[in-house]
């Protein structure tokens, strides 16, 4: 028999099951991977533009992509002629530099379109959870946050790609989404 554990909002009293006290909007200190989904999670995926999802990629087309494209140019150029063993052997190079050119441009479109044509809304934070992925043998962060939608409230975990919090809990910040896609504006501090 398992036991329920009562936590009350160190404000107002209130029973709660989430991170933020949904009567009085005070921090619970709940944690956020034992708190409830009090609303439903939208299946979203980031849009955004960093070193993994570009460059990264970038590199393994431009690199690749010498060996599979260039290397026979640069050979039937000189005229040292390429045969047909050596076709075989360029055909993987290509096709890796292909794949990562796609996953480039997939990335870019994703991120454009949402920064073109995406909704803007005002996300709440609640909490922050260990994603499975491990950054310095530490694990990366996955932000929650609260959106109030036309269907009602939902939240989205907005995976960070990095160990730090960059928000506050209970912090407001402007999130633009686009169809199943959605990515965190910048907030711009003005002094």
């Amino acid at each position: 028999m398992s036991e329920e554990i009562k936590i009350n909002c160190p404000a107002c009293g209130a029973p709660v099951t989430s991170e933020i006290c949904p009567y009085c909007g005070a921090m619970t200190g709940l944690d956020t991977a034992s708190a409830d989904m009090e609303y439903p999670v939208l299946e979203c995926k980031e849009a955004h533009m960093n070193f993994w999802n570009i460059t990264f990629p970038l590199i393994f087309a431009f690199g690749f992509g010498f060996f599979g494209f260039a290397f026979p140019v640069i050979f039937s150029v000189a005229g040292k002629g390429f045969d047909t063993m050596a076709t075989v052997i360029c055909i993987p190079f290509a096709v890796i530099a292909v794949v990562s050119l796609v996953i480039v441009l997939k990335n870019l479109y994703y991120a454009l379109s949402v920064k073109s044509m995406g909704e803007e809304m005002e996300g709440t934070v609640y909490g922050y959870m260990d994603d499975t992925l491990l950054l310095n043998d530490r694990p990366a962060q996955i932000c929650k946050i609260l959106l109030h939608t036309s269907k009602g409230p939902r939240f989205i975990l907005y995976k960070l790609h990095d160990t730090t919090h960059p928000y506050g809990i209970n912090d407001r910040i402007n999130i633009k989404v686009y169809k199943n896609r959605f990515a965190v504006i910048k907030n711009k501090e003005r002094i």
